[in-house]
């Protein structure tokens, strides 16, 4: 095992635009979420019960196991959003994926670290011909911070809430088309046109035709876990990042991933859970 920390990349410089994107987000979703999306986050805010889910369109199931909820379609919800900064690191790490494989900075030992011995290709790396799902997208931050900052070629959103979509497809318009001055031209023509954010239910997505697919996957249900695993198992992404250990989806019948990397991220309410980066194992890559 080898501990692996990044420098900024100056060949990838931070987008302001995804600092803006997410307080203008927070604002808008308030209400609606309850929790907001800083930068910096110093201790649990106070919010609403995490085991609190708004699946309008089936009967739940609150289990007593970490506040999970059990939706018919297995939607899940709960520990609040990513911050910024975490997905920020997040993203850093996954433009330079194989590149790095050394320590870079003493700072950051205990966020990062990657396994040494398996061969990865550099088509793993995410850049400017990558394409990303976030697979229950939420308000959709994520989808456009990967949009605007890792400059994929194609970001997509799927969530399956229906409050929460037209939430996120309403901001997304806004930025497009409203007078926001922290929107460059180009951010807007990035957003109108590589990125998507749908209102669907994930488990019946079919195949996930992308580079790289990411879901924070804590509170999935076994049910819902069950369904992506024979999603994945079919699709020709390169590059999964999942809050799920692989143990997890082994014992769902994901068995062709490999575990390269595992990064800490800090979620709005104030809990650190880790990140889990795998690839698919090279005799299952389709090219």
């Amino acid at each position: 095992m080898v501990i692996l920390v990044h420098l900024p990349d100056p060949q990838h410089p931070r987008s302001d635009h995804a600092q803006s994107i997410y307080r203008f987000v927070d604002k808008k979703t308030f209400l609606d979420w309850g929790l907001t999306s800083d930068w910096h986050v110093e201790g649990p805010r106070k919010r609403r019960n995490p085991g609190i889910a708004e699946c309008t369109d089936h009967p739940s199931i609150i289990s007593k196991e970490e506040g999970k909820i059990d939706c018919q379609n297995a939607c899940s919800e709960g520990y609040g959003e990513m911050t910024e900064g975490s997905i920020e690191r997040l993203f850093l790490h996954l433009r330079t994926l194989v590149t790095n494989q050394s320590v870079a900075s003493s700072s950051l030992l205990s966020r990062f670290r990657t396994f040494s011995g398996y061969p990865l290709d550099h088509g793993m790396n995410m850049t400017t011909n990558s394409t990303f799902i976030d697979i229950g997208s939420g308000y959709g931050k994520v989808v456009m911070h990967a949009k605007l900052s890792a400059k994929v070629a194609k970001a997509v959103g799927v969530e399956y809430v229906a409050s929460r979509a037209a939430m996120a497809i309403s901001s997304k318009n806004e930025l497009v088309y409203g007078e926001h001055a922290f929107m460059t031209d180009d951010a807007r023509c990035a957003l109108r046109v590589g990125c998507d954010l749908k209102h669907g239910d994930a488990t019946k997505y079919g195949e996930f035709k992308f580079s790289h697919v990411y879901m924070y996957d804590k509170v999935f249900s076994d049910s819902t876990l069950q369904l992506l695993a024979s999603q994945l198992g079919k699709s020709p992404f390169k590059v999964l990042i999942s809050y799920q250990r692989i143990e997890t989806w082994r014992r769902h019948g994901l068995n062709k991933i490999v575990e390269v990397g595992a990064l800490r991220m800090r979620t709005t309410g104030g809990q650190t859970f880790k990140a889990y980066i795998f690839v698919k194992q090279a005799k299952f890559m389709t090219r």
